[in-house]
């Protein structure tokens, strides 16, 4: 398996400004590919390289989720149920700023043997569409991937947030 190139989104910068400049809230996500611990340590410590100690309203996220890759050929596109409830590990976490936020979001998040209940120690941000509501207890839902506003020519995630 090809070794992970962290890449961070060209647009985040020009994004976080022009959001903290409009009063919007902020947090951050990062998208995982990471297979191993030590990818899942060096993916935290690249995350908080990024943010050099800035301030955000909302957490820090560690997105698990599979890839756009065509038929599945992303790194952690393998990853079963439960391997993507373990990551990042435990010494992952304490490396990083997701040792005190221990946050996770999730695709379409369908608990596995242990219930929603065994995730309660991360802050929960679910990606489930077509329903009307978040099928789990969550702190922030994502319920579409298609909303449009005035000005923007293109598709956006909608979220509700439950943190306020």
């Amino acid at each position: 398996m090809p070794a992970a190139r962290l890449v961070q989104d060209p647009s985040f910068e020009e994004t976080l400004h022009h959001a903290r400049n409009a009063g919007l809230k902020v947090g951050v996500y990062f998208f995982t590919q990471a297979v191993t611990e030590d990818e899942a340590r060096e993916e935290a410590q690249g995350c908080n390289w990024v943010l050099n100690g800035r301030k955000l309203d909302y957490p820090i996220y560690y997105d698990t989720e599979a890839s756009t890759s065509p038929n599945g050929t992303g790194r952690a596109d393998g990853l079963g149920k439960e391997d993507r409830t373990n990551v990042p590990s435990p010494s992952a976490r304490k490396s990083s700023r997701w040792g005190t936020s221990r946050c996770v979001r999730f695709h379409h998040l369908v608990p596995q043997a242990g219930g929603p209940g065994r995730l309660r120690k991360y802050t929960i941000w679910n990606a489930h569409y077509g329903v009307s509501s978040s099928p789990i207890d969550c702190d922030m839902w994502q319920g579409t991937e298609k909303a449009r506003i005035n000005g923007y020519s293109g598709e956006l995630d909608a979220n509700i947030s439950y943190m306020g």
